[in-house]
């Protein structure tokens, strides 16, 4: 078995999870905090002036670059955290105040392949920037190359290393991430999230990796409770539920 990971949503989302067996994705444009993805490119970018400024480099690297091919007009995420059932998180806004809900999944059984789970870092984990990543961040910005960015493997590494990057303040979170560039042929589409569109893609997950599911704090929660066991007799699963202890009505 894998780590276990805590997804905190509302009761309807548990329900279109459980009947679709899917799960959604979000671009990280829309992230609550987008300052977060641009935090790991800035990082990037210190470390290449470091070089520079330490080695009296004139001819500079234009860094602005990073910026302009980050990625983040096409990077999708869905986050996870360590912590479940945790007072911080009911009572923060990813959850649903009357009916909210938290799900804890076997992150080695979610997805069957093309997606990973990973940890999030916090604060900064790039070394110095040597001599050789140097220039191989100068050539792969290359006029002549700088078209062909988007099929360096090695560059979309970097980019997926950067989206789970976070600053040091935000480790309370204990947050884990699945990365994607979109996938051919999921359920594209857009809702609005506090009056603005977001996009997202449903993806198609294993119910199997489902552990329990927790029934958050609230002045309904015993019809929470109730309406999830349904949930869960329709599809025919098995899971463990139980009512959050903490004694809060959001």
């Amino acid at each position: 078995m894998g780590e276990i990971l805590y997804h905190y949503t509302s009761l309807e989302v548990l329900k279109k999870i459980l009947d679709f067996e899917k799960i959604r994705f979000t671009k990280m444009n829309s992230l609550n905090d987008r300052t977060e993805y641009e935090y790991g490119i800035k990082l990037l970018k210190d470390k290449i002036t470091e070089f520079e400024n330490n080695n009296k480099i004139n001819n500079r690297f234009d860094s602005e670059l990073l910026d302009k091919f980050s990625f983040l007009d096409e990077l999708y995420s869905l986050s996870f955290t360590e912590s479940g059932d945790k007072l911080s998180f009911w009572n923060s806004y990813y959850v649903d105040k009357m009916t909210p809900i938290c799900i804890g999944f076997d992150s080695d059984k979610v997805f069957i392949s093309d997606f990973i789970i990973n940890r999030c870092i916090y604060d900064d984990p790039y070394p110095s920037m040597s001599k050789e990543r140097y220039i191989w961040f100068k050539n792969i910005f290359d006029i002549k190359n700088i078209l062909h960015i988007s099929k360096n493997r090695e560059y979309i590494q970097i980019t997926f290393q950067t989206a789970h990057i976070k600053q040091k303040c935000f480790d309370i979170e204990k947050e884990w991430r699945a990365v994607s560039f979109g996938v051919k042929n999921s359920s594209l589409g857009t809702f609005n999230r506090g009056g603005k569109e977001v996009d997202y893609f449903d993806q198609p997950f294993n119910t199997e990796s489902i552990c329990e599911i927790i029934v958050g704090p609230s002045s309904q929660q015993d019809l929470n409770y109730q309406e999830v066991m349904s949930a869960l007799s329709r599809k025919g699963l098995n899971k463990s539920v139980r009512k959050s202890t903490i004694p809060l009505v959001l």
